[in-house]
């Protein structure tokens, strides 16, 4: 069996077993495990399967997985007193626009009550909505646009863009976004910003305003906030997946630009080739990836080396704009490296590995694929 052969079989085994274990196939009564963050990442692993095994049955998966996120994800949970969509829409009007109230986390713990006091500890495991979540989903969906030609999608993502407004408020006159919200976007659950939250909304912002032309103008002004918010931010991160989250927004800039279109200055490729350069170079000097698996997150690790897939495999944006990746070579042999480890069967044994494991799974066939089909991440 050849490298690639075996490479995508082990995907595909995982992605199997995920969408076997969460109800995507077989017993329908577990599809109510449904957490956003790792249905983004299936959905495109889907669609990467499909691409280079030439199966079109992953497709239908990753559309049936979307159908699942927006029923579940997109309204209250059963032991909610609140019912239906998060929108407020009616049945109807909600299969509409399943996105336009945003959508849960999947977290298992009910949201945290307006009077109740933050536990930061509890707050981990509570549901709401998260910005960064959403513009992961608002990814997936648009290569689900791609993917299919249905501009539902790209509507779909446009729209849960836009609900995300909610996310950005104004104190004393000062712009600001808050990183986690309520179910229902009425009120900040957790204050603080994400480090590259106004970043991946302006990117966003932009690429939809050509994607979907029936709603650019409210895209265009959310792109205006999202750069102001952008102003004067530093984009490094010695996070491991925050630099693979960045590696990825560097990839989805690049799109912007190479179709000659004059971009913000916050969102200039060849600047967050930059920043990653830095924090890749402060990761190669830490011992982090020295570590047991008991110290070690897969997920986050298999994000980098995702990342650093699709870099390479969409080489070709940056050399049509002369930006050279020469100083990136030296980290490439890092995905192998995160691949191979967490392909062992002593290193999935861990007790982390196991806790997180349907992230960890999908996260690490994410990155076999995207060897191979780096332009469905």
């Amino acid at each position: 069996m050849d490298h690639k052969t075996e490479r995508l079989i082990t995907a595909r085994d995982l992605m199997d077993a995920f969408a076997g274990r969460t109800g995507l196939i077989g017993d329908s009564s577990k599809a109510f495990q449904r957490y956003l963050w790792t249905d983004a990442y299936a959905v495109q692993t889907f669609l990467g399967l499909a691409d280079a095994l030439d199966e079109s049955v992953y497709v239908q998966k990753a559309r049936l997985l979307s159908k699942l996120v927006h029923h579940k994800l997109g309204q209250f949970t059963v032991a909610d007193a609140r019912k239906g969509w998060i929108s407020g829409f009616s049945d109807e009007e909600g299969e509409i626009h399943p996105t336009a109230g945003g959508l849960r986390i999947g977290k298992t713990l009910r949201e945290r009550k307006e009077n109740e006091p933050l536990d930061e500890r509890l707050e981990w495991e509570r549901d709401g909505q998260y910005f960064h979540y959403n513009t992961r989903w608002i990814h997936s969906l648009q290569k689900m646009r791609e993917e299919t030609g249905n501009r539902n999608y790209g509507i779909w993502a446009a729209e849960l863009l836009l609900a995300c407004r909610k996310f950005i408020a104004r104190d004393n006159g000062q712009a600001r976004m808050y990183w986690k919200m309520s179910i229902d976007l009425s009120r900040p659950q957790v204050n603080s910003t994400g480090i590259h939250d106004p970043l991946e909304g302006l990117i966003l912002a932009v690429h939809l305003q050509k994607e979907v032309p029936e709603l650019a103008p409210q895209l265009k002004r959310l792109a205006s906030e999202f750069e102001g918010l952008s102003q004067g931010r530093d984009w490094k991160t010695n996070d491991t997946m925050g630099i693979g989250g960045l590696l990825l927004n560097a990839v989805k800039a690049a799109e912007c630009t190479s179709l000659g279109n004059s971009v913000p200055e916050a969102m200039d490729p060849e600047k967050l080739l930059h920043a990653c350069r830095i924090g890749l170079e402060a990761l190669a000097n830490s011992k982090e990836l020295t570590f047991t698996s008991a110290r070690r997150l897969a997920f986050r690790e298999c994000g980098l080396s995702l990342a650093l897939r699709v870099l390479f495999g969409r080489r070709s944006l940056f050399r049509d704009q002369d930006i050279s990746l020469a100083a990136f070579e030296e980290f490439l042999p890092l995905a192998q490296e995160i691949e191979e480890f967490w392909q062992k069967p002593k290193n999935q044994d861990s007790v982390l590995w196991k806790k997180h494991l349907d992230i960890n799974e999908v996260a690490l066939a994410a990155s076999l694929v995207a060897e191979y089909s780096s332009e469905k991440f």
